[in-house]
């Protein structure tokens, strides 16, 4: 090489540099042909940009790269494909708004570039100054970068748009960079050119998929709701929006109502939807005005309204966030208008595009619309005539006047509109026609003179009431013409303010009897129809007021029941039986084994021991306490009323019988009946009621229906019926009947242990009842009450106790006002039976054993008695009293 002369060298080194020149040439066009080759395989915009940016990034330096399309029509520029994972602005807090906007064409760096022929460089801190630079260049300088080569794509002469290529350093785009940029723009324009049509056409075969299955929807819809929910599903995959609904204008184009999707197929995020759809709206409320009339969709910015006058549906949209509405009023449908509106959340989601698509489906949807109100209008009268078929079941199940009247004013209301409603009925005296119903709450101007105008009774020679009594078909009164004859005037003057022009009448008939009249004020009826429901509701008025007298004997026996709950209430109110000696824990006893059986019990004693107590007692301690127990004084009851009492009696039994009687043995069916005093009952009654001792069934007086009975009988008495029976004063079978299961209640003089404990209880019940401050018993006053013997036993005590309360001084009972003599002058028999020997001997032992079997000393019994002690011990001896007498 030393050899070489200098002129060899130089041709040598342009010999070298030509040769690099080649291989760089080379090398470029293999890079723009590989390039290019695989981009006419590009079927996805995303491999596009992917395909740039692997190829490239292998020789050139860059960050990431963007290619933005032109609009035509709006003269923007929107971001078309990009490659996020390599974009240093996708943290950037306008980053999903600027991906997503559209950029006029002449803004700064934008109008420059797109008259140029070749790639252009900026460096972005020269331009970010300028007013009006796109948001995505200043996005990108706030990351870092700091110069960004740009190429328009054109096809066919036309610019389509632009590639942008971002590098955070500078001179990173070199004359090969912008060369190989320049050679690979006409591929990338024909790539997306293809890609773009690829797009349209798959796009507008899923529009047209979509529409297909909208106009099958649509024309399976029955109802509003099924059709603005056909229209809300398939919408949504063809356009971008929130919600949606549906405005159904009323027949007089006045107002509207608002018809929502379905909730289980887009619920709406708000509170007050339900009351959307239930309020009606007026037509000229600003918000419709805005596409009535135009055959086109509006859409309108909702920030523009005056959103203080809108209407309820807007304002909760609004606050649920939607900004953008679109509106379509669909073609005339044969009277009733539709609109159908949508709702978007960010401004610009509705397009030309969009409107276009809504305008395409709105003669459809009208149609569809026009077919639902006419379904709508079937639907109403398949319902007139489920209303009649109702109406005849309501008038079947009336049982009272109130449920006819129900029946009627909703049936009428329903089907005709009626403004007054006016039945009369024939008495039983054939004349008189007396008001039996009427709607109180007709809305009518001059309500008030309706009882005026329609008196309780007229006669049925009333020329109104005789003219349609007199006519097998029902009669229209024209209001003005009668009025113009000078007929009916005071009727016409009535029925005229309610702005109707006919007035009906028809009879109410059953067979060949006239049962009444039915006056009706409408102007829609039809006349079959009347004469059918005219003998529906006279079937139903001779039901109900045969059934009438039945309700009101009922009436009177829940009113007797109540007032023998409150006898129960206010006579017996012991909250228990008072005793604590032997003899009551006997009775207890007694109770306690019969009291959950249905065993006859017969409880005997002297008059004023308590009998109805103890069968009370009973009775509340058996399985029958739910049912109220039924009490007969068989003492107080006339001889001849007796048998009524006991088995009630029908309808004309005897005389004064005006209706049917139900007996104290049917109103005690499954609970206990109490028969006090049985032993008065006279011999043919004993009889009757050994038959139902038996066999638990029994006849009303002048009856022949055996009526059967599960009833418990408790009987009390103070006589002796084992003597009686004897005697031959009760019978003896009627006797052995009732002696299932005895209880003899012992006298109170023979239970002094239990004076004491009556005697406070008497005292805090008629001090309370009193008003009588009276808290104790002077030890002086409870000595006398265990000294005397009580012939009228705890009644007795209980009526000297209340009188002694009465005319108390202080608090202290200090005074008890006992019977002279130290008995009544009404002592009962058994107490004069007793030999003067037996008086003495239970006069001992009751002190005894108040005294607690103490003899001497302080609060012994000869104390009491004033006897000597010793004289007591040889009375005790004579009279045989020992200890198990008194302790």
């Amino acid at each position: 090489m030393e050899n070489i002369l200098p002129e060899q060298k130089k041709d040598i080194a342009d010999m070298d540099s030509l040769l690099k020149q080649i291989d760089a040439f080379e090398h470029e066009q293999n890079l723009l042909l590989a390039l290019g080759a695989d981009i006419t395989k590009v079927r996805e915009k995303e491999d596009v940009i992917r395909l740039f940016s692997f190829r490239l990034r292998g020789v050139f330096y860059f960050l990431h790269s963007i290619i933005m399309l032109i609009d035509e029509k709006s003269n923007t520029l929107s971001p078309f494909v990009f490659d996020p994972d390599a974009s240093p602005i996708k943290d950037h807090p306008q980053y999903s708004e600027i991906v997503n906007m559209a950029f006029p064409i002449n803004a700064p760096v934008i109008k420059d570039v797109l008259s140029s022929e070749s790639p252009v460089t900026v460096l972005l801190k020269d331009v970010i100054h300028l007013p009006g630079l796109p948001p995505f260049i200043k996005a990108n300088y706030e990351r870092g970068i700091e110069e960004t080569m740009i190429m328009p794509l054109r096809r066919q002469d036309e610019t389509i748009g632009l590639i942008l290529v971002y590098s955070d350093r500078r001179d990173s785009f070199t004359t090969e960079f912008k060369e190989i940029l320049q050679g690979i723009a006409p591929q990338l324009s024909s790539a997306i050119s293809n890609i773009l049509i690829n797009e349209g056409n798959r796009k507008k075969d899923h529009q047209n998929e979509v529409l297909r299955n909208l106009s099958n929807e649509i024309a399976n819809a029955k109802t509003h709701s099924e059709l603005v929910n056909a229209v809300d599903l398939s919408l949504a995959r063809l356009i971008s929006f929130t919600h949606s609904l549906m405005i159904v204008q009323s027949p007089d184009k006045e107002t509207y109502q608002v018809i929502l999707p379905d909730h289980k197929a887009r619920q709406w995020q708000f509170p007050g939807c339900d009351e959307v759809v239930l309020n009606s709206y007026q037509i000229n409320d600003g918000i419709c005005d805005l596409a009535i009339g135009k055959d086109k969709t509006v859409i309108v910015d909702i920030r523009s309204l005056d959103l203080s006058n809108a209407p309820r549906w807007l304002k909760l949209c609004y606050s649920a966030g939607a900004r953008e509405i679109l509106i379509r009023i669909l073609p005339d449908d044969g009277g009733n208008r539709h609109g159908l509106i949508l709702f978007a959340d960010q401004l610009n989601t509705f397009s030309d595009s969009t409107a276009e698509i809504i305008d395409n489906i709105a003669g459809q949807l009208s149609r569809a619309a026009y077919n639902i109100i006419a379904h709508k209008a079937i639907m109403e009268k398949e319902r007139d005539k489920a209303t009649l078929l109702k109406f005849g079941s309501d008038l079947t199940a009336a049982r009272t006047r109130d449920d006819l009247e129900a029946a009627i004013d909703k049936a009428f209301k329903r089907l005709v509109g009626i403004k007054l409603c006016l039945i009369r009925v024939i008495e039983d005296d054939g004349v008189s026609l007396s008001r039996y119903i009427y709607n109180k709450n007709a809305d009518y101007p001059d309500h008030g003179s309706f009882v005026e105008l329609a008196p309780k009774t007229i006669t049925i020679n009333e020329p109104l009431a005789q003219r349609s009594l007199t006519n097998d078909k029902p009669i229209v009164f024209d209001i003005q013409e009668e009025l113009e004859r000078g007929r009916y005037e005071d009727a016409m003057r009535f029925w005229k303010p309610a702005g109707l022009k006919n007035a009906f009448g028809a009879r109410l008939r059953v067979g060949n009897e006239n049962v009444g009249t039915l006056w009706l004020l409408t102007d829609q009826l039809n006349f079959d129809l009347l004469k059918g429901l005219c003998s529906q509701i006279s079937v139903a008025i001779f039901n109900i007021r045969a059934n009438e007298r039945l309700l009101a004997y009922k009436r009177q026996l829940e009113v007797d029941n109540d007032e023998l709950k409150e006898q129960v209430k206010t006579i017996h109110n012991f909250s228990e039986i008072i005793g604590r000696g032997s003899q009551m824990e006997k009775v207890f006893r007694l109770m306690s084994r019969v009291s959950e059986s249905n065993s006859t019990v017969l409880i005997l004693g002297e008059t004023g021991t308590g009998k109805e107590l103890i069968a009370r007692g009973i009775h509340k301690a058996s399985t029958r306490k739910d049912k109220l127990m039924i009490k007969v004084n068989c003492a107080a009851l006339p001889p001849n009323l007796i048998e009524s009492e006991l088995f009630g009696h029908e309808k004309g039994a005897f005389t004064g019988a005006t209706d049917r009687r139900i007996g104290k043995f049917e109103l005690a069916h499954n609970s206990t009946i109490f028969l006090d005093e049985v032993g008065e009952l006279p011999l043919d009654l004993q009889a009757k009621l050994l038959r139902v001792l038996q066999e638990r069934e029994f006849e009303r007086v002048g009856g022949k229906v055996t009526i059967k009975v599960d009833v418990r009988i408790i009987a009390a008495t103070n006589r002796n019926l084992e003597k009686e029976s004897l005697s031959g004063r009760f019978r003896a079978d009627l006797y052995y009947r009732l002696n299932v299961f005895p209880i003899e209640l012992p006298p109170l003089r023979e239970r002094a242990e239990d004076i004491g404990v009556l005697a406070n209880f008497f005292l805090e019940k008629y001090s309370k009842l009193n008003e009588i401050r009276v808290t104790s018993i002077a030890p002086k006053v409870m000595q006398q009450l265990k000294a005397y013997l009580w012939p009228g036993n705890v009644r007795e005590l209980e009526h000297v106790m209340e009188r002694s309360i009465l005319l108390s001084n202080g608090p202290v009972l200090r005074e008890v006002h006992l019977p002279k003599n130290g008995q009544s002058d009404q002592s009962c028999g058994s107490l004069y039976s007793q030999t003067i020997e037996e008086l003495e001997r239970s006069h001992i032992i009751n002190t005894l054993k108040y005294c607690q079997g103490k003899i001497s000393g302080c609060g012994g019994a000869s104390g009491i008695l004033d006897i000597l002690p010793t004289t007591l011990h040889s009375k005790m001896s004579k009279l045989g009293i020992t200890k198990t007498d008194y302790l």
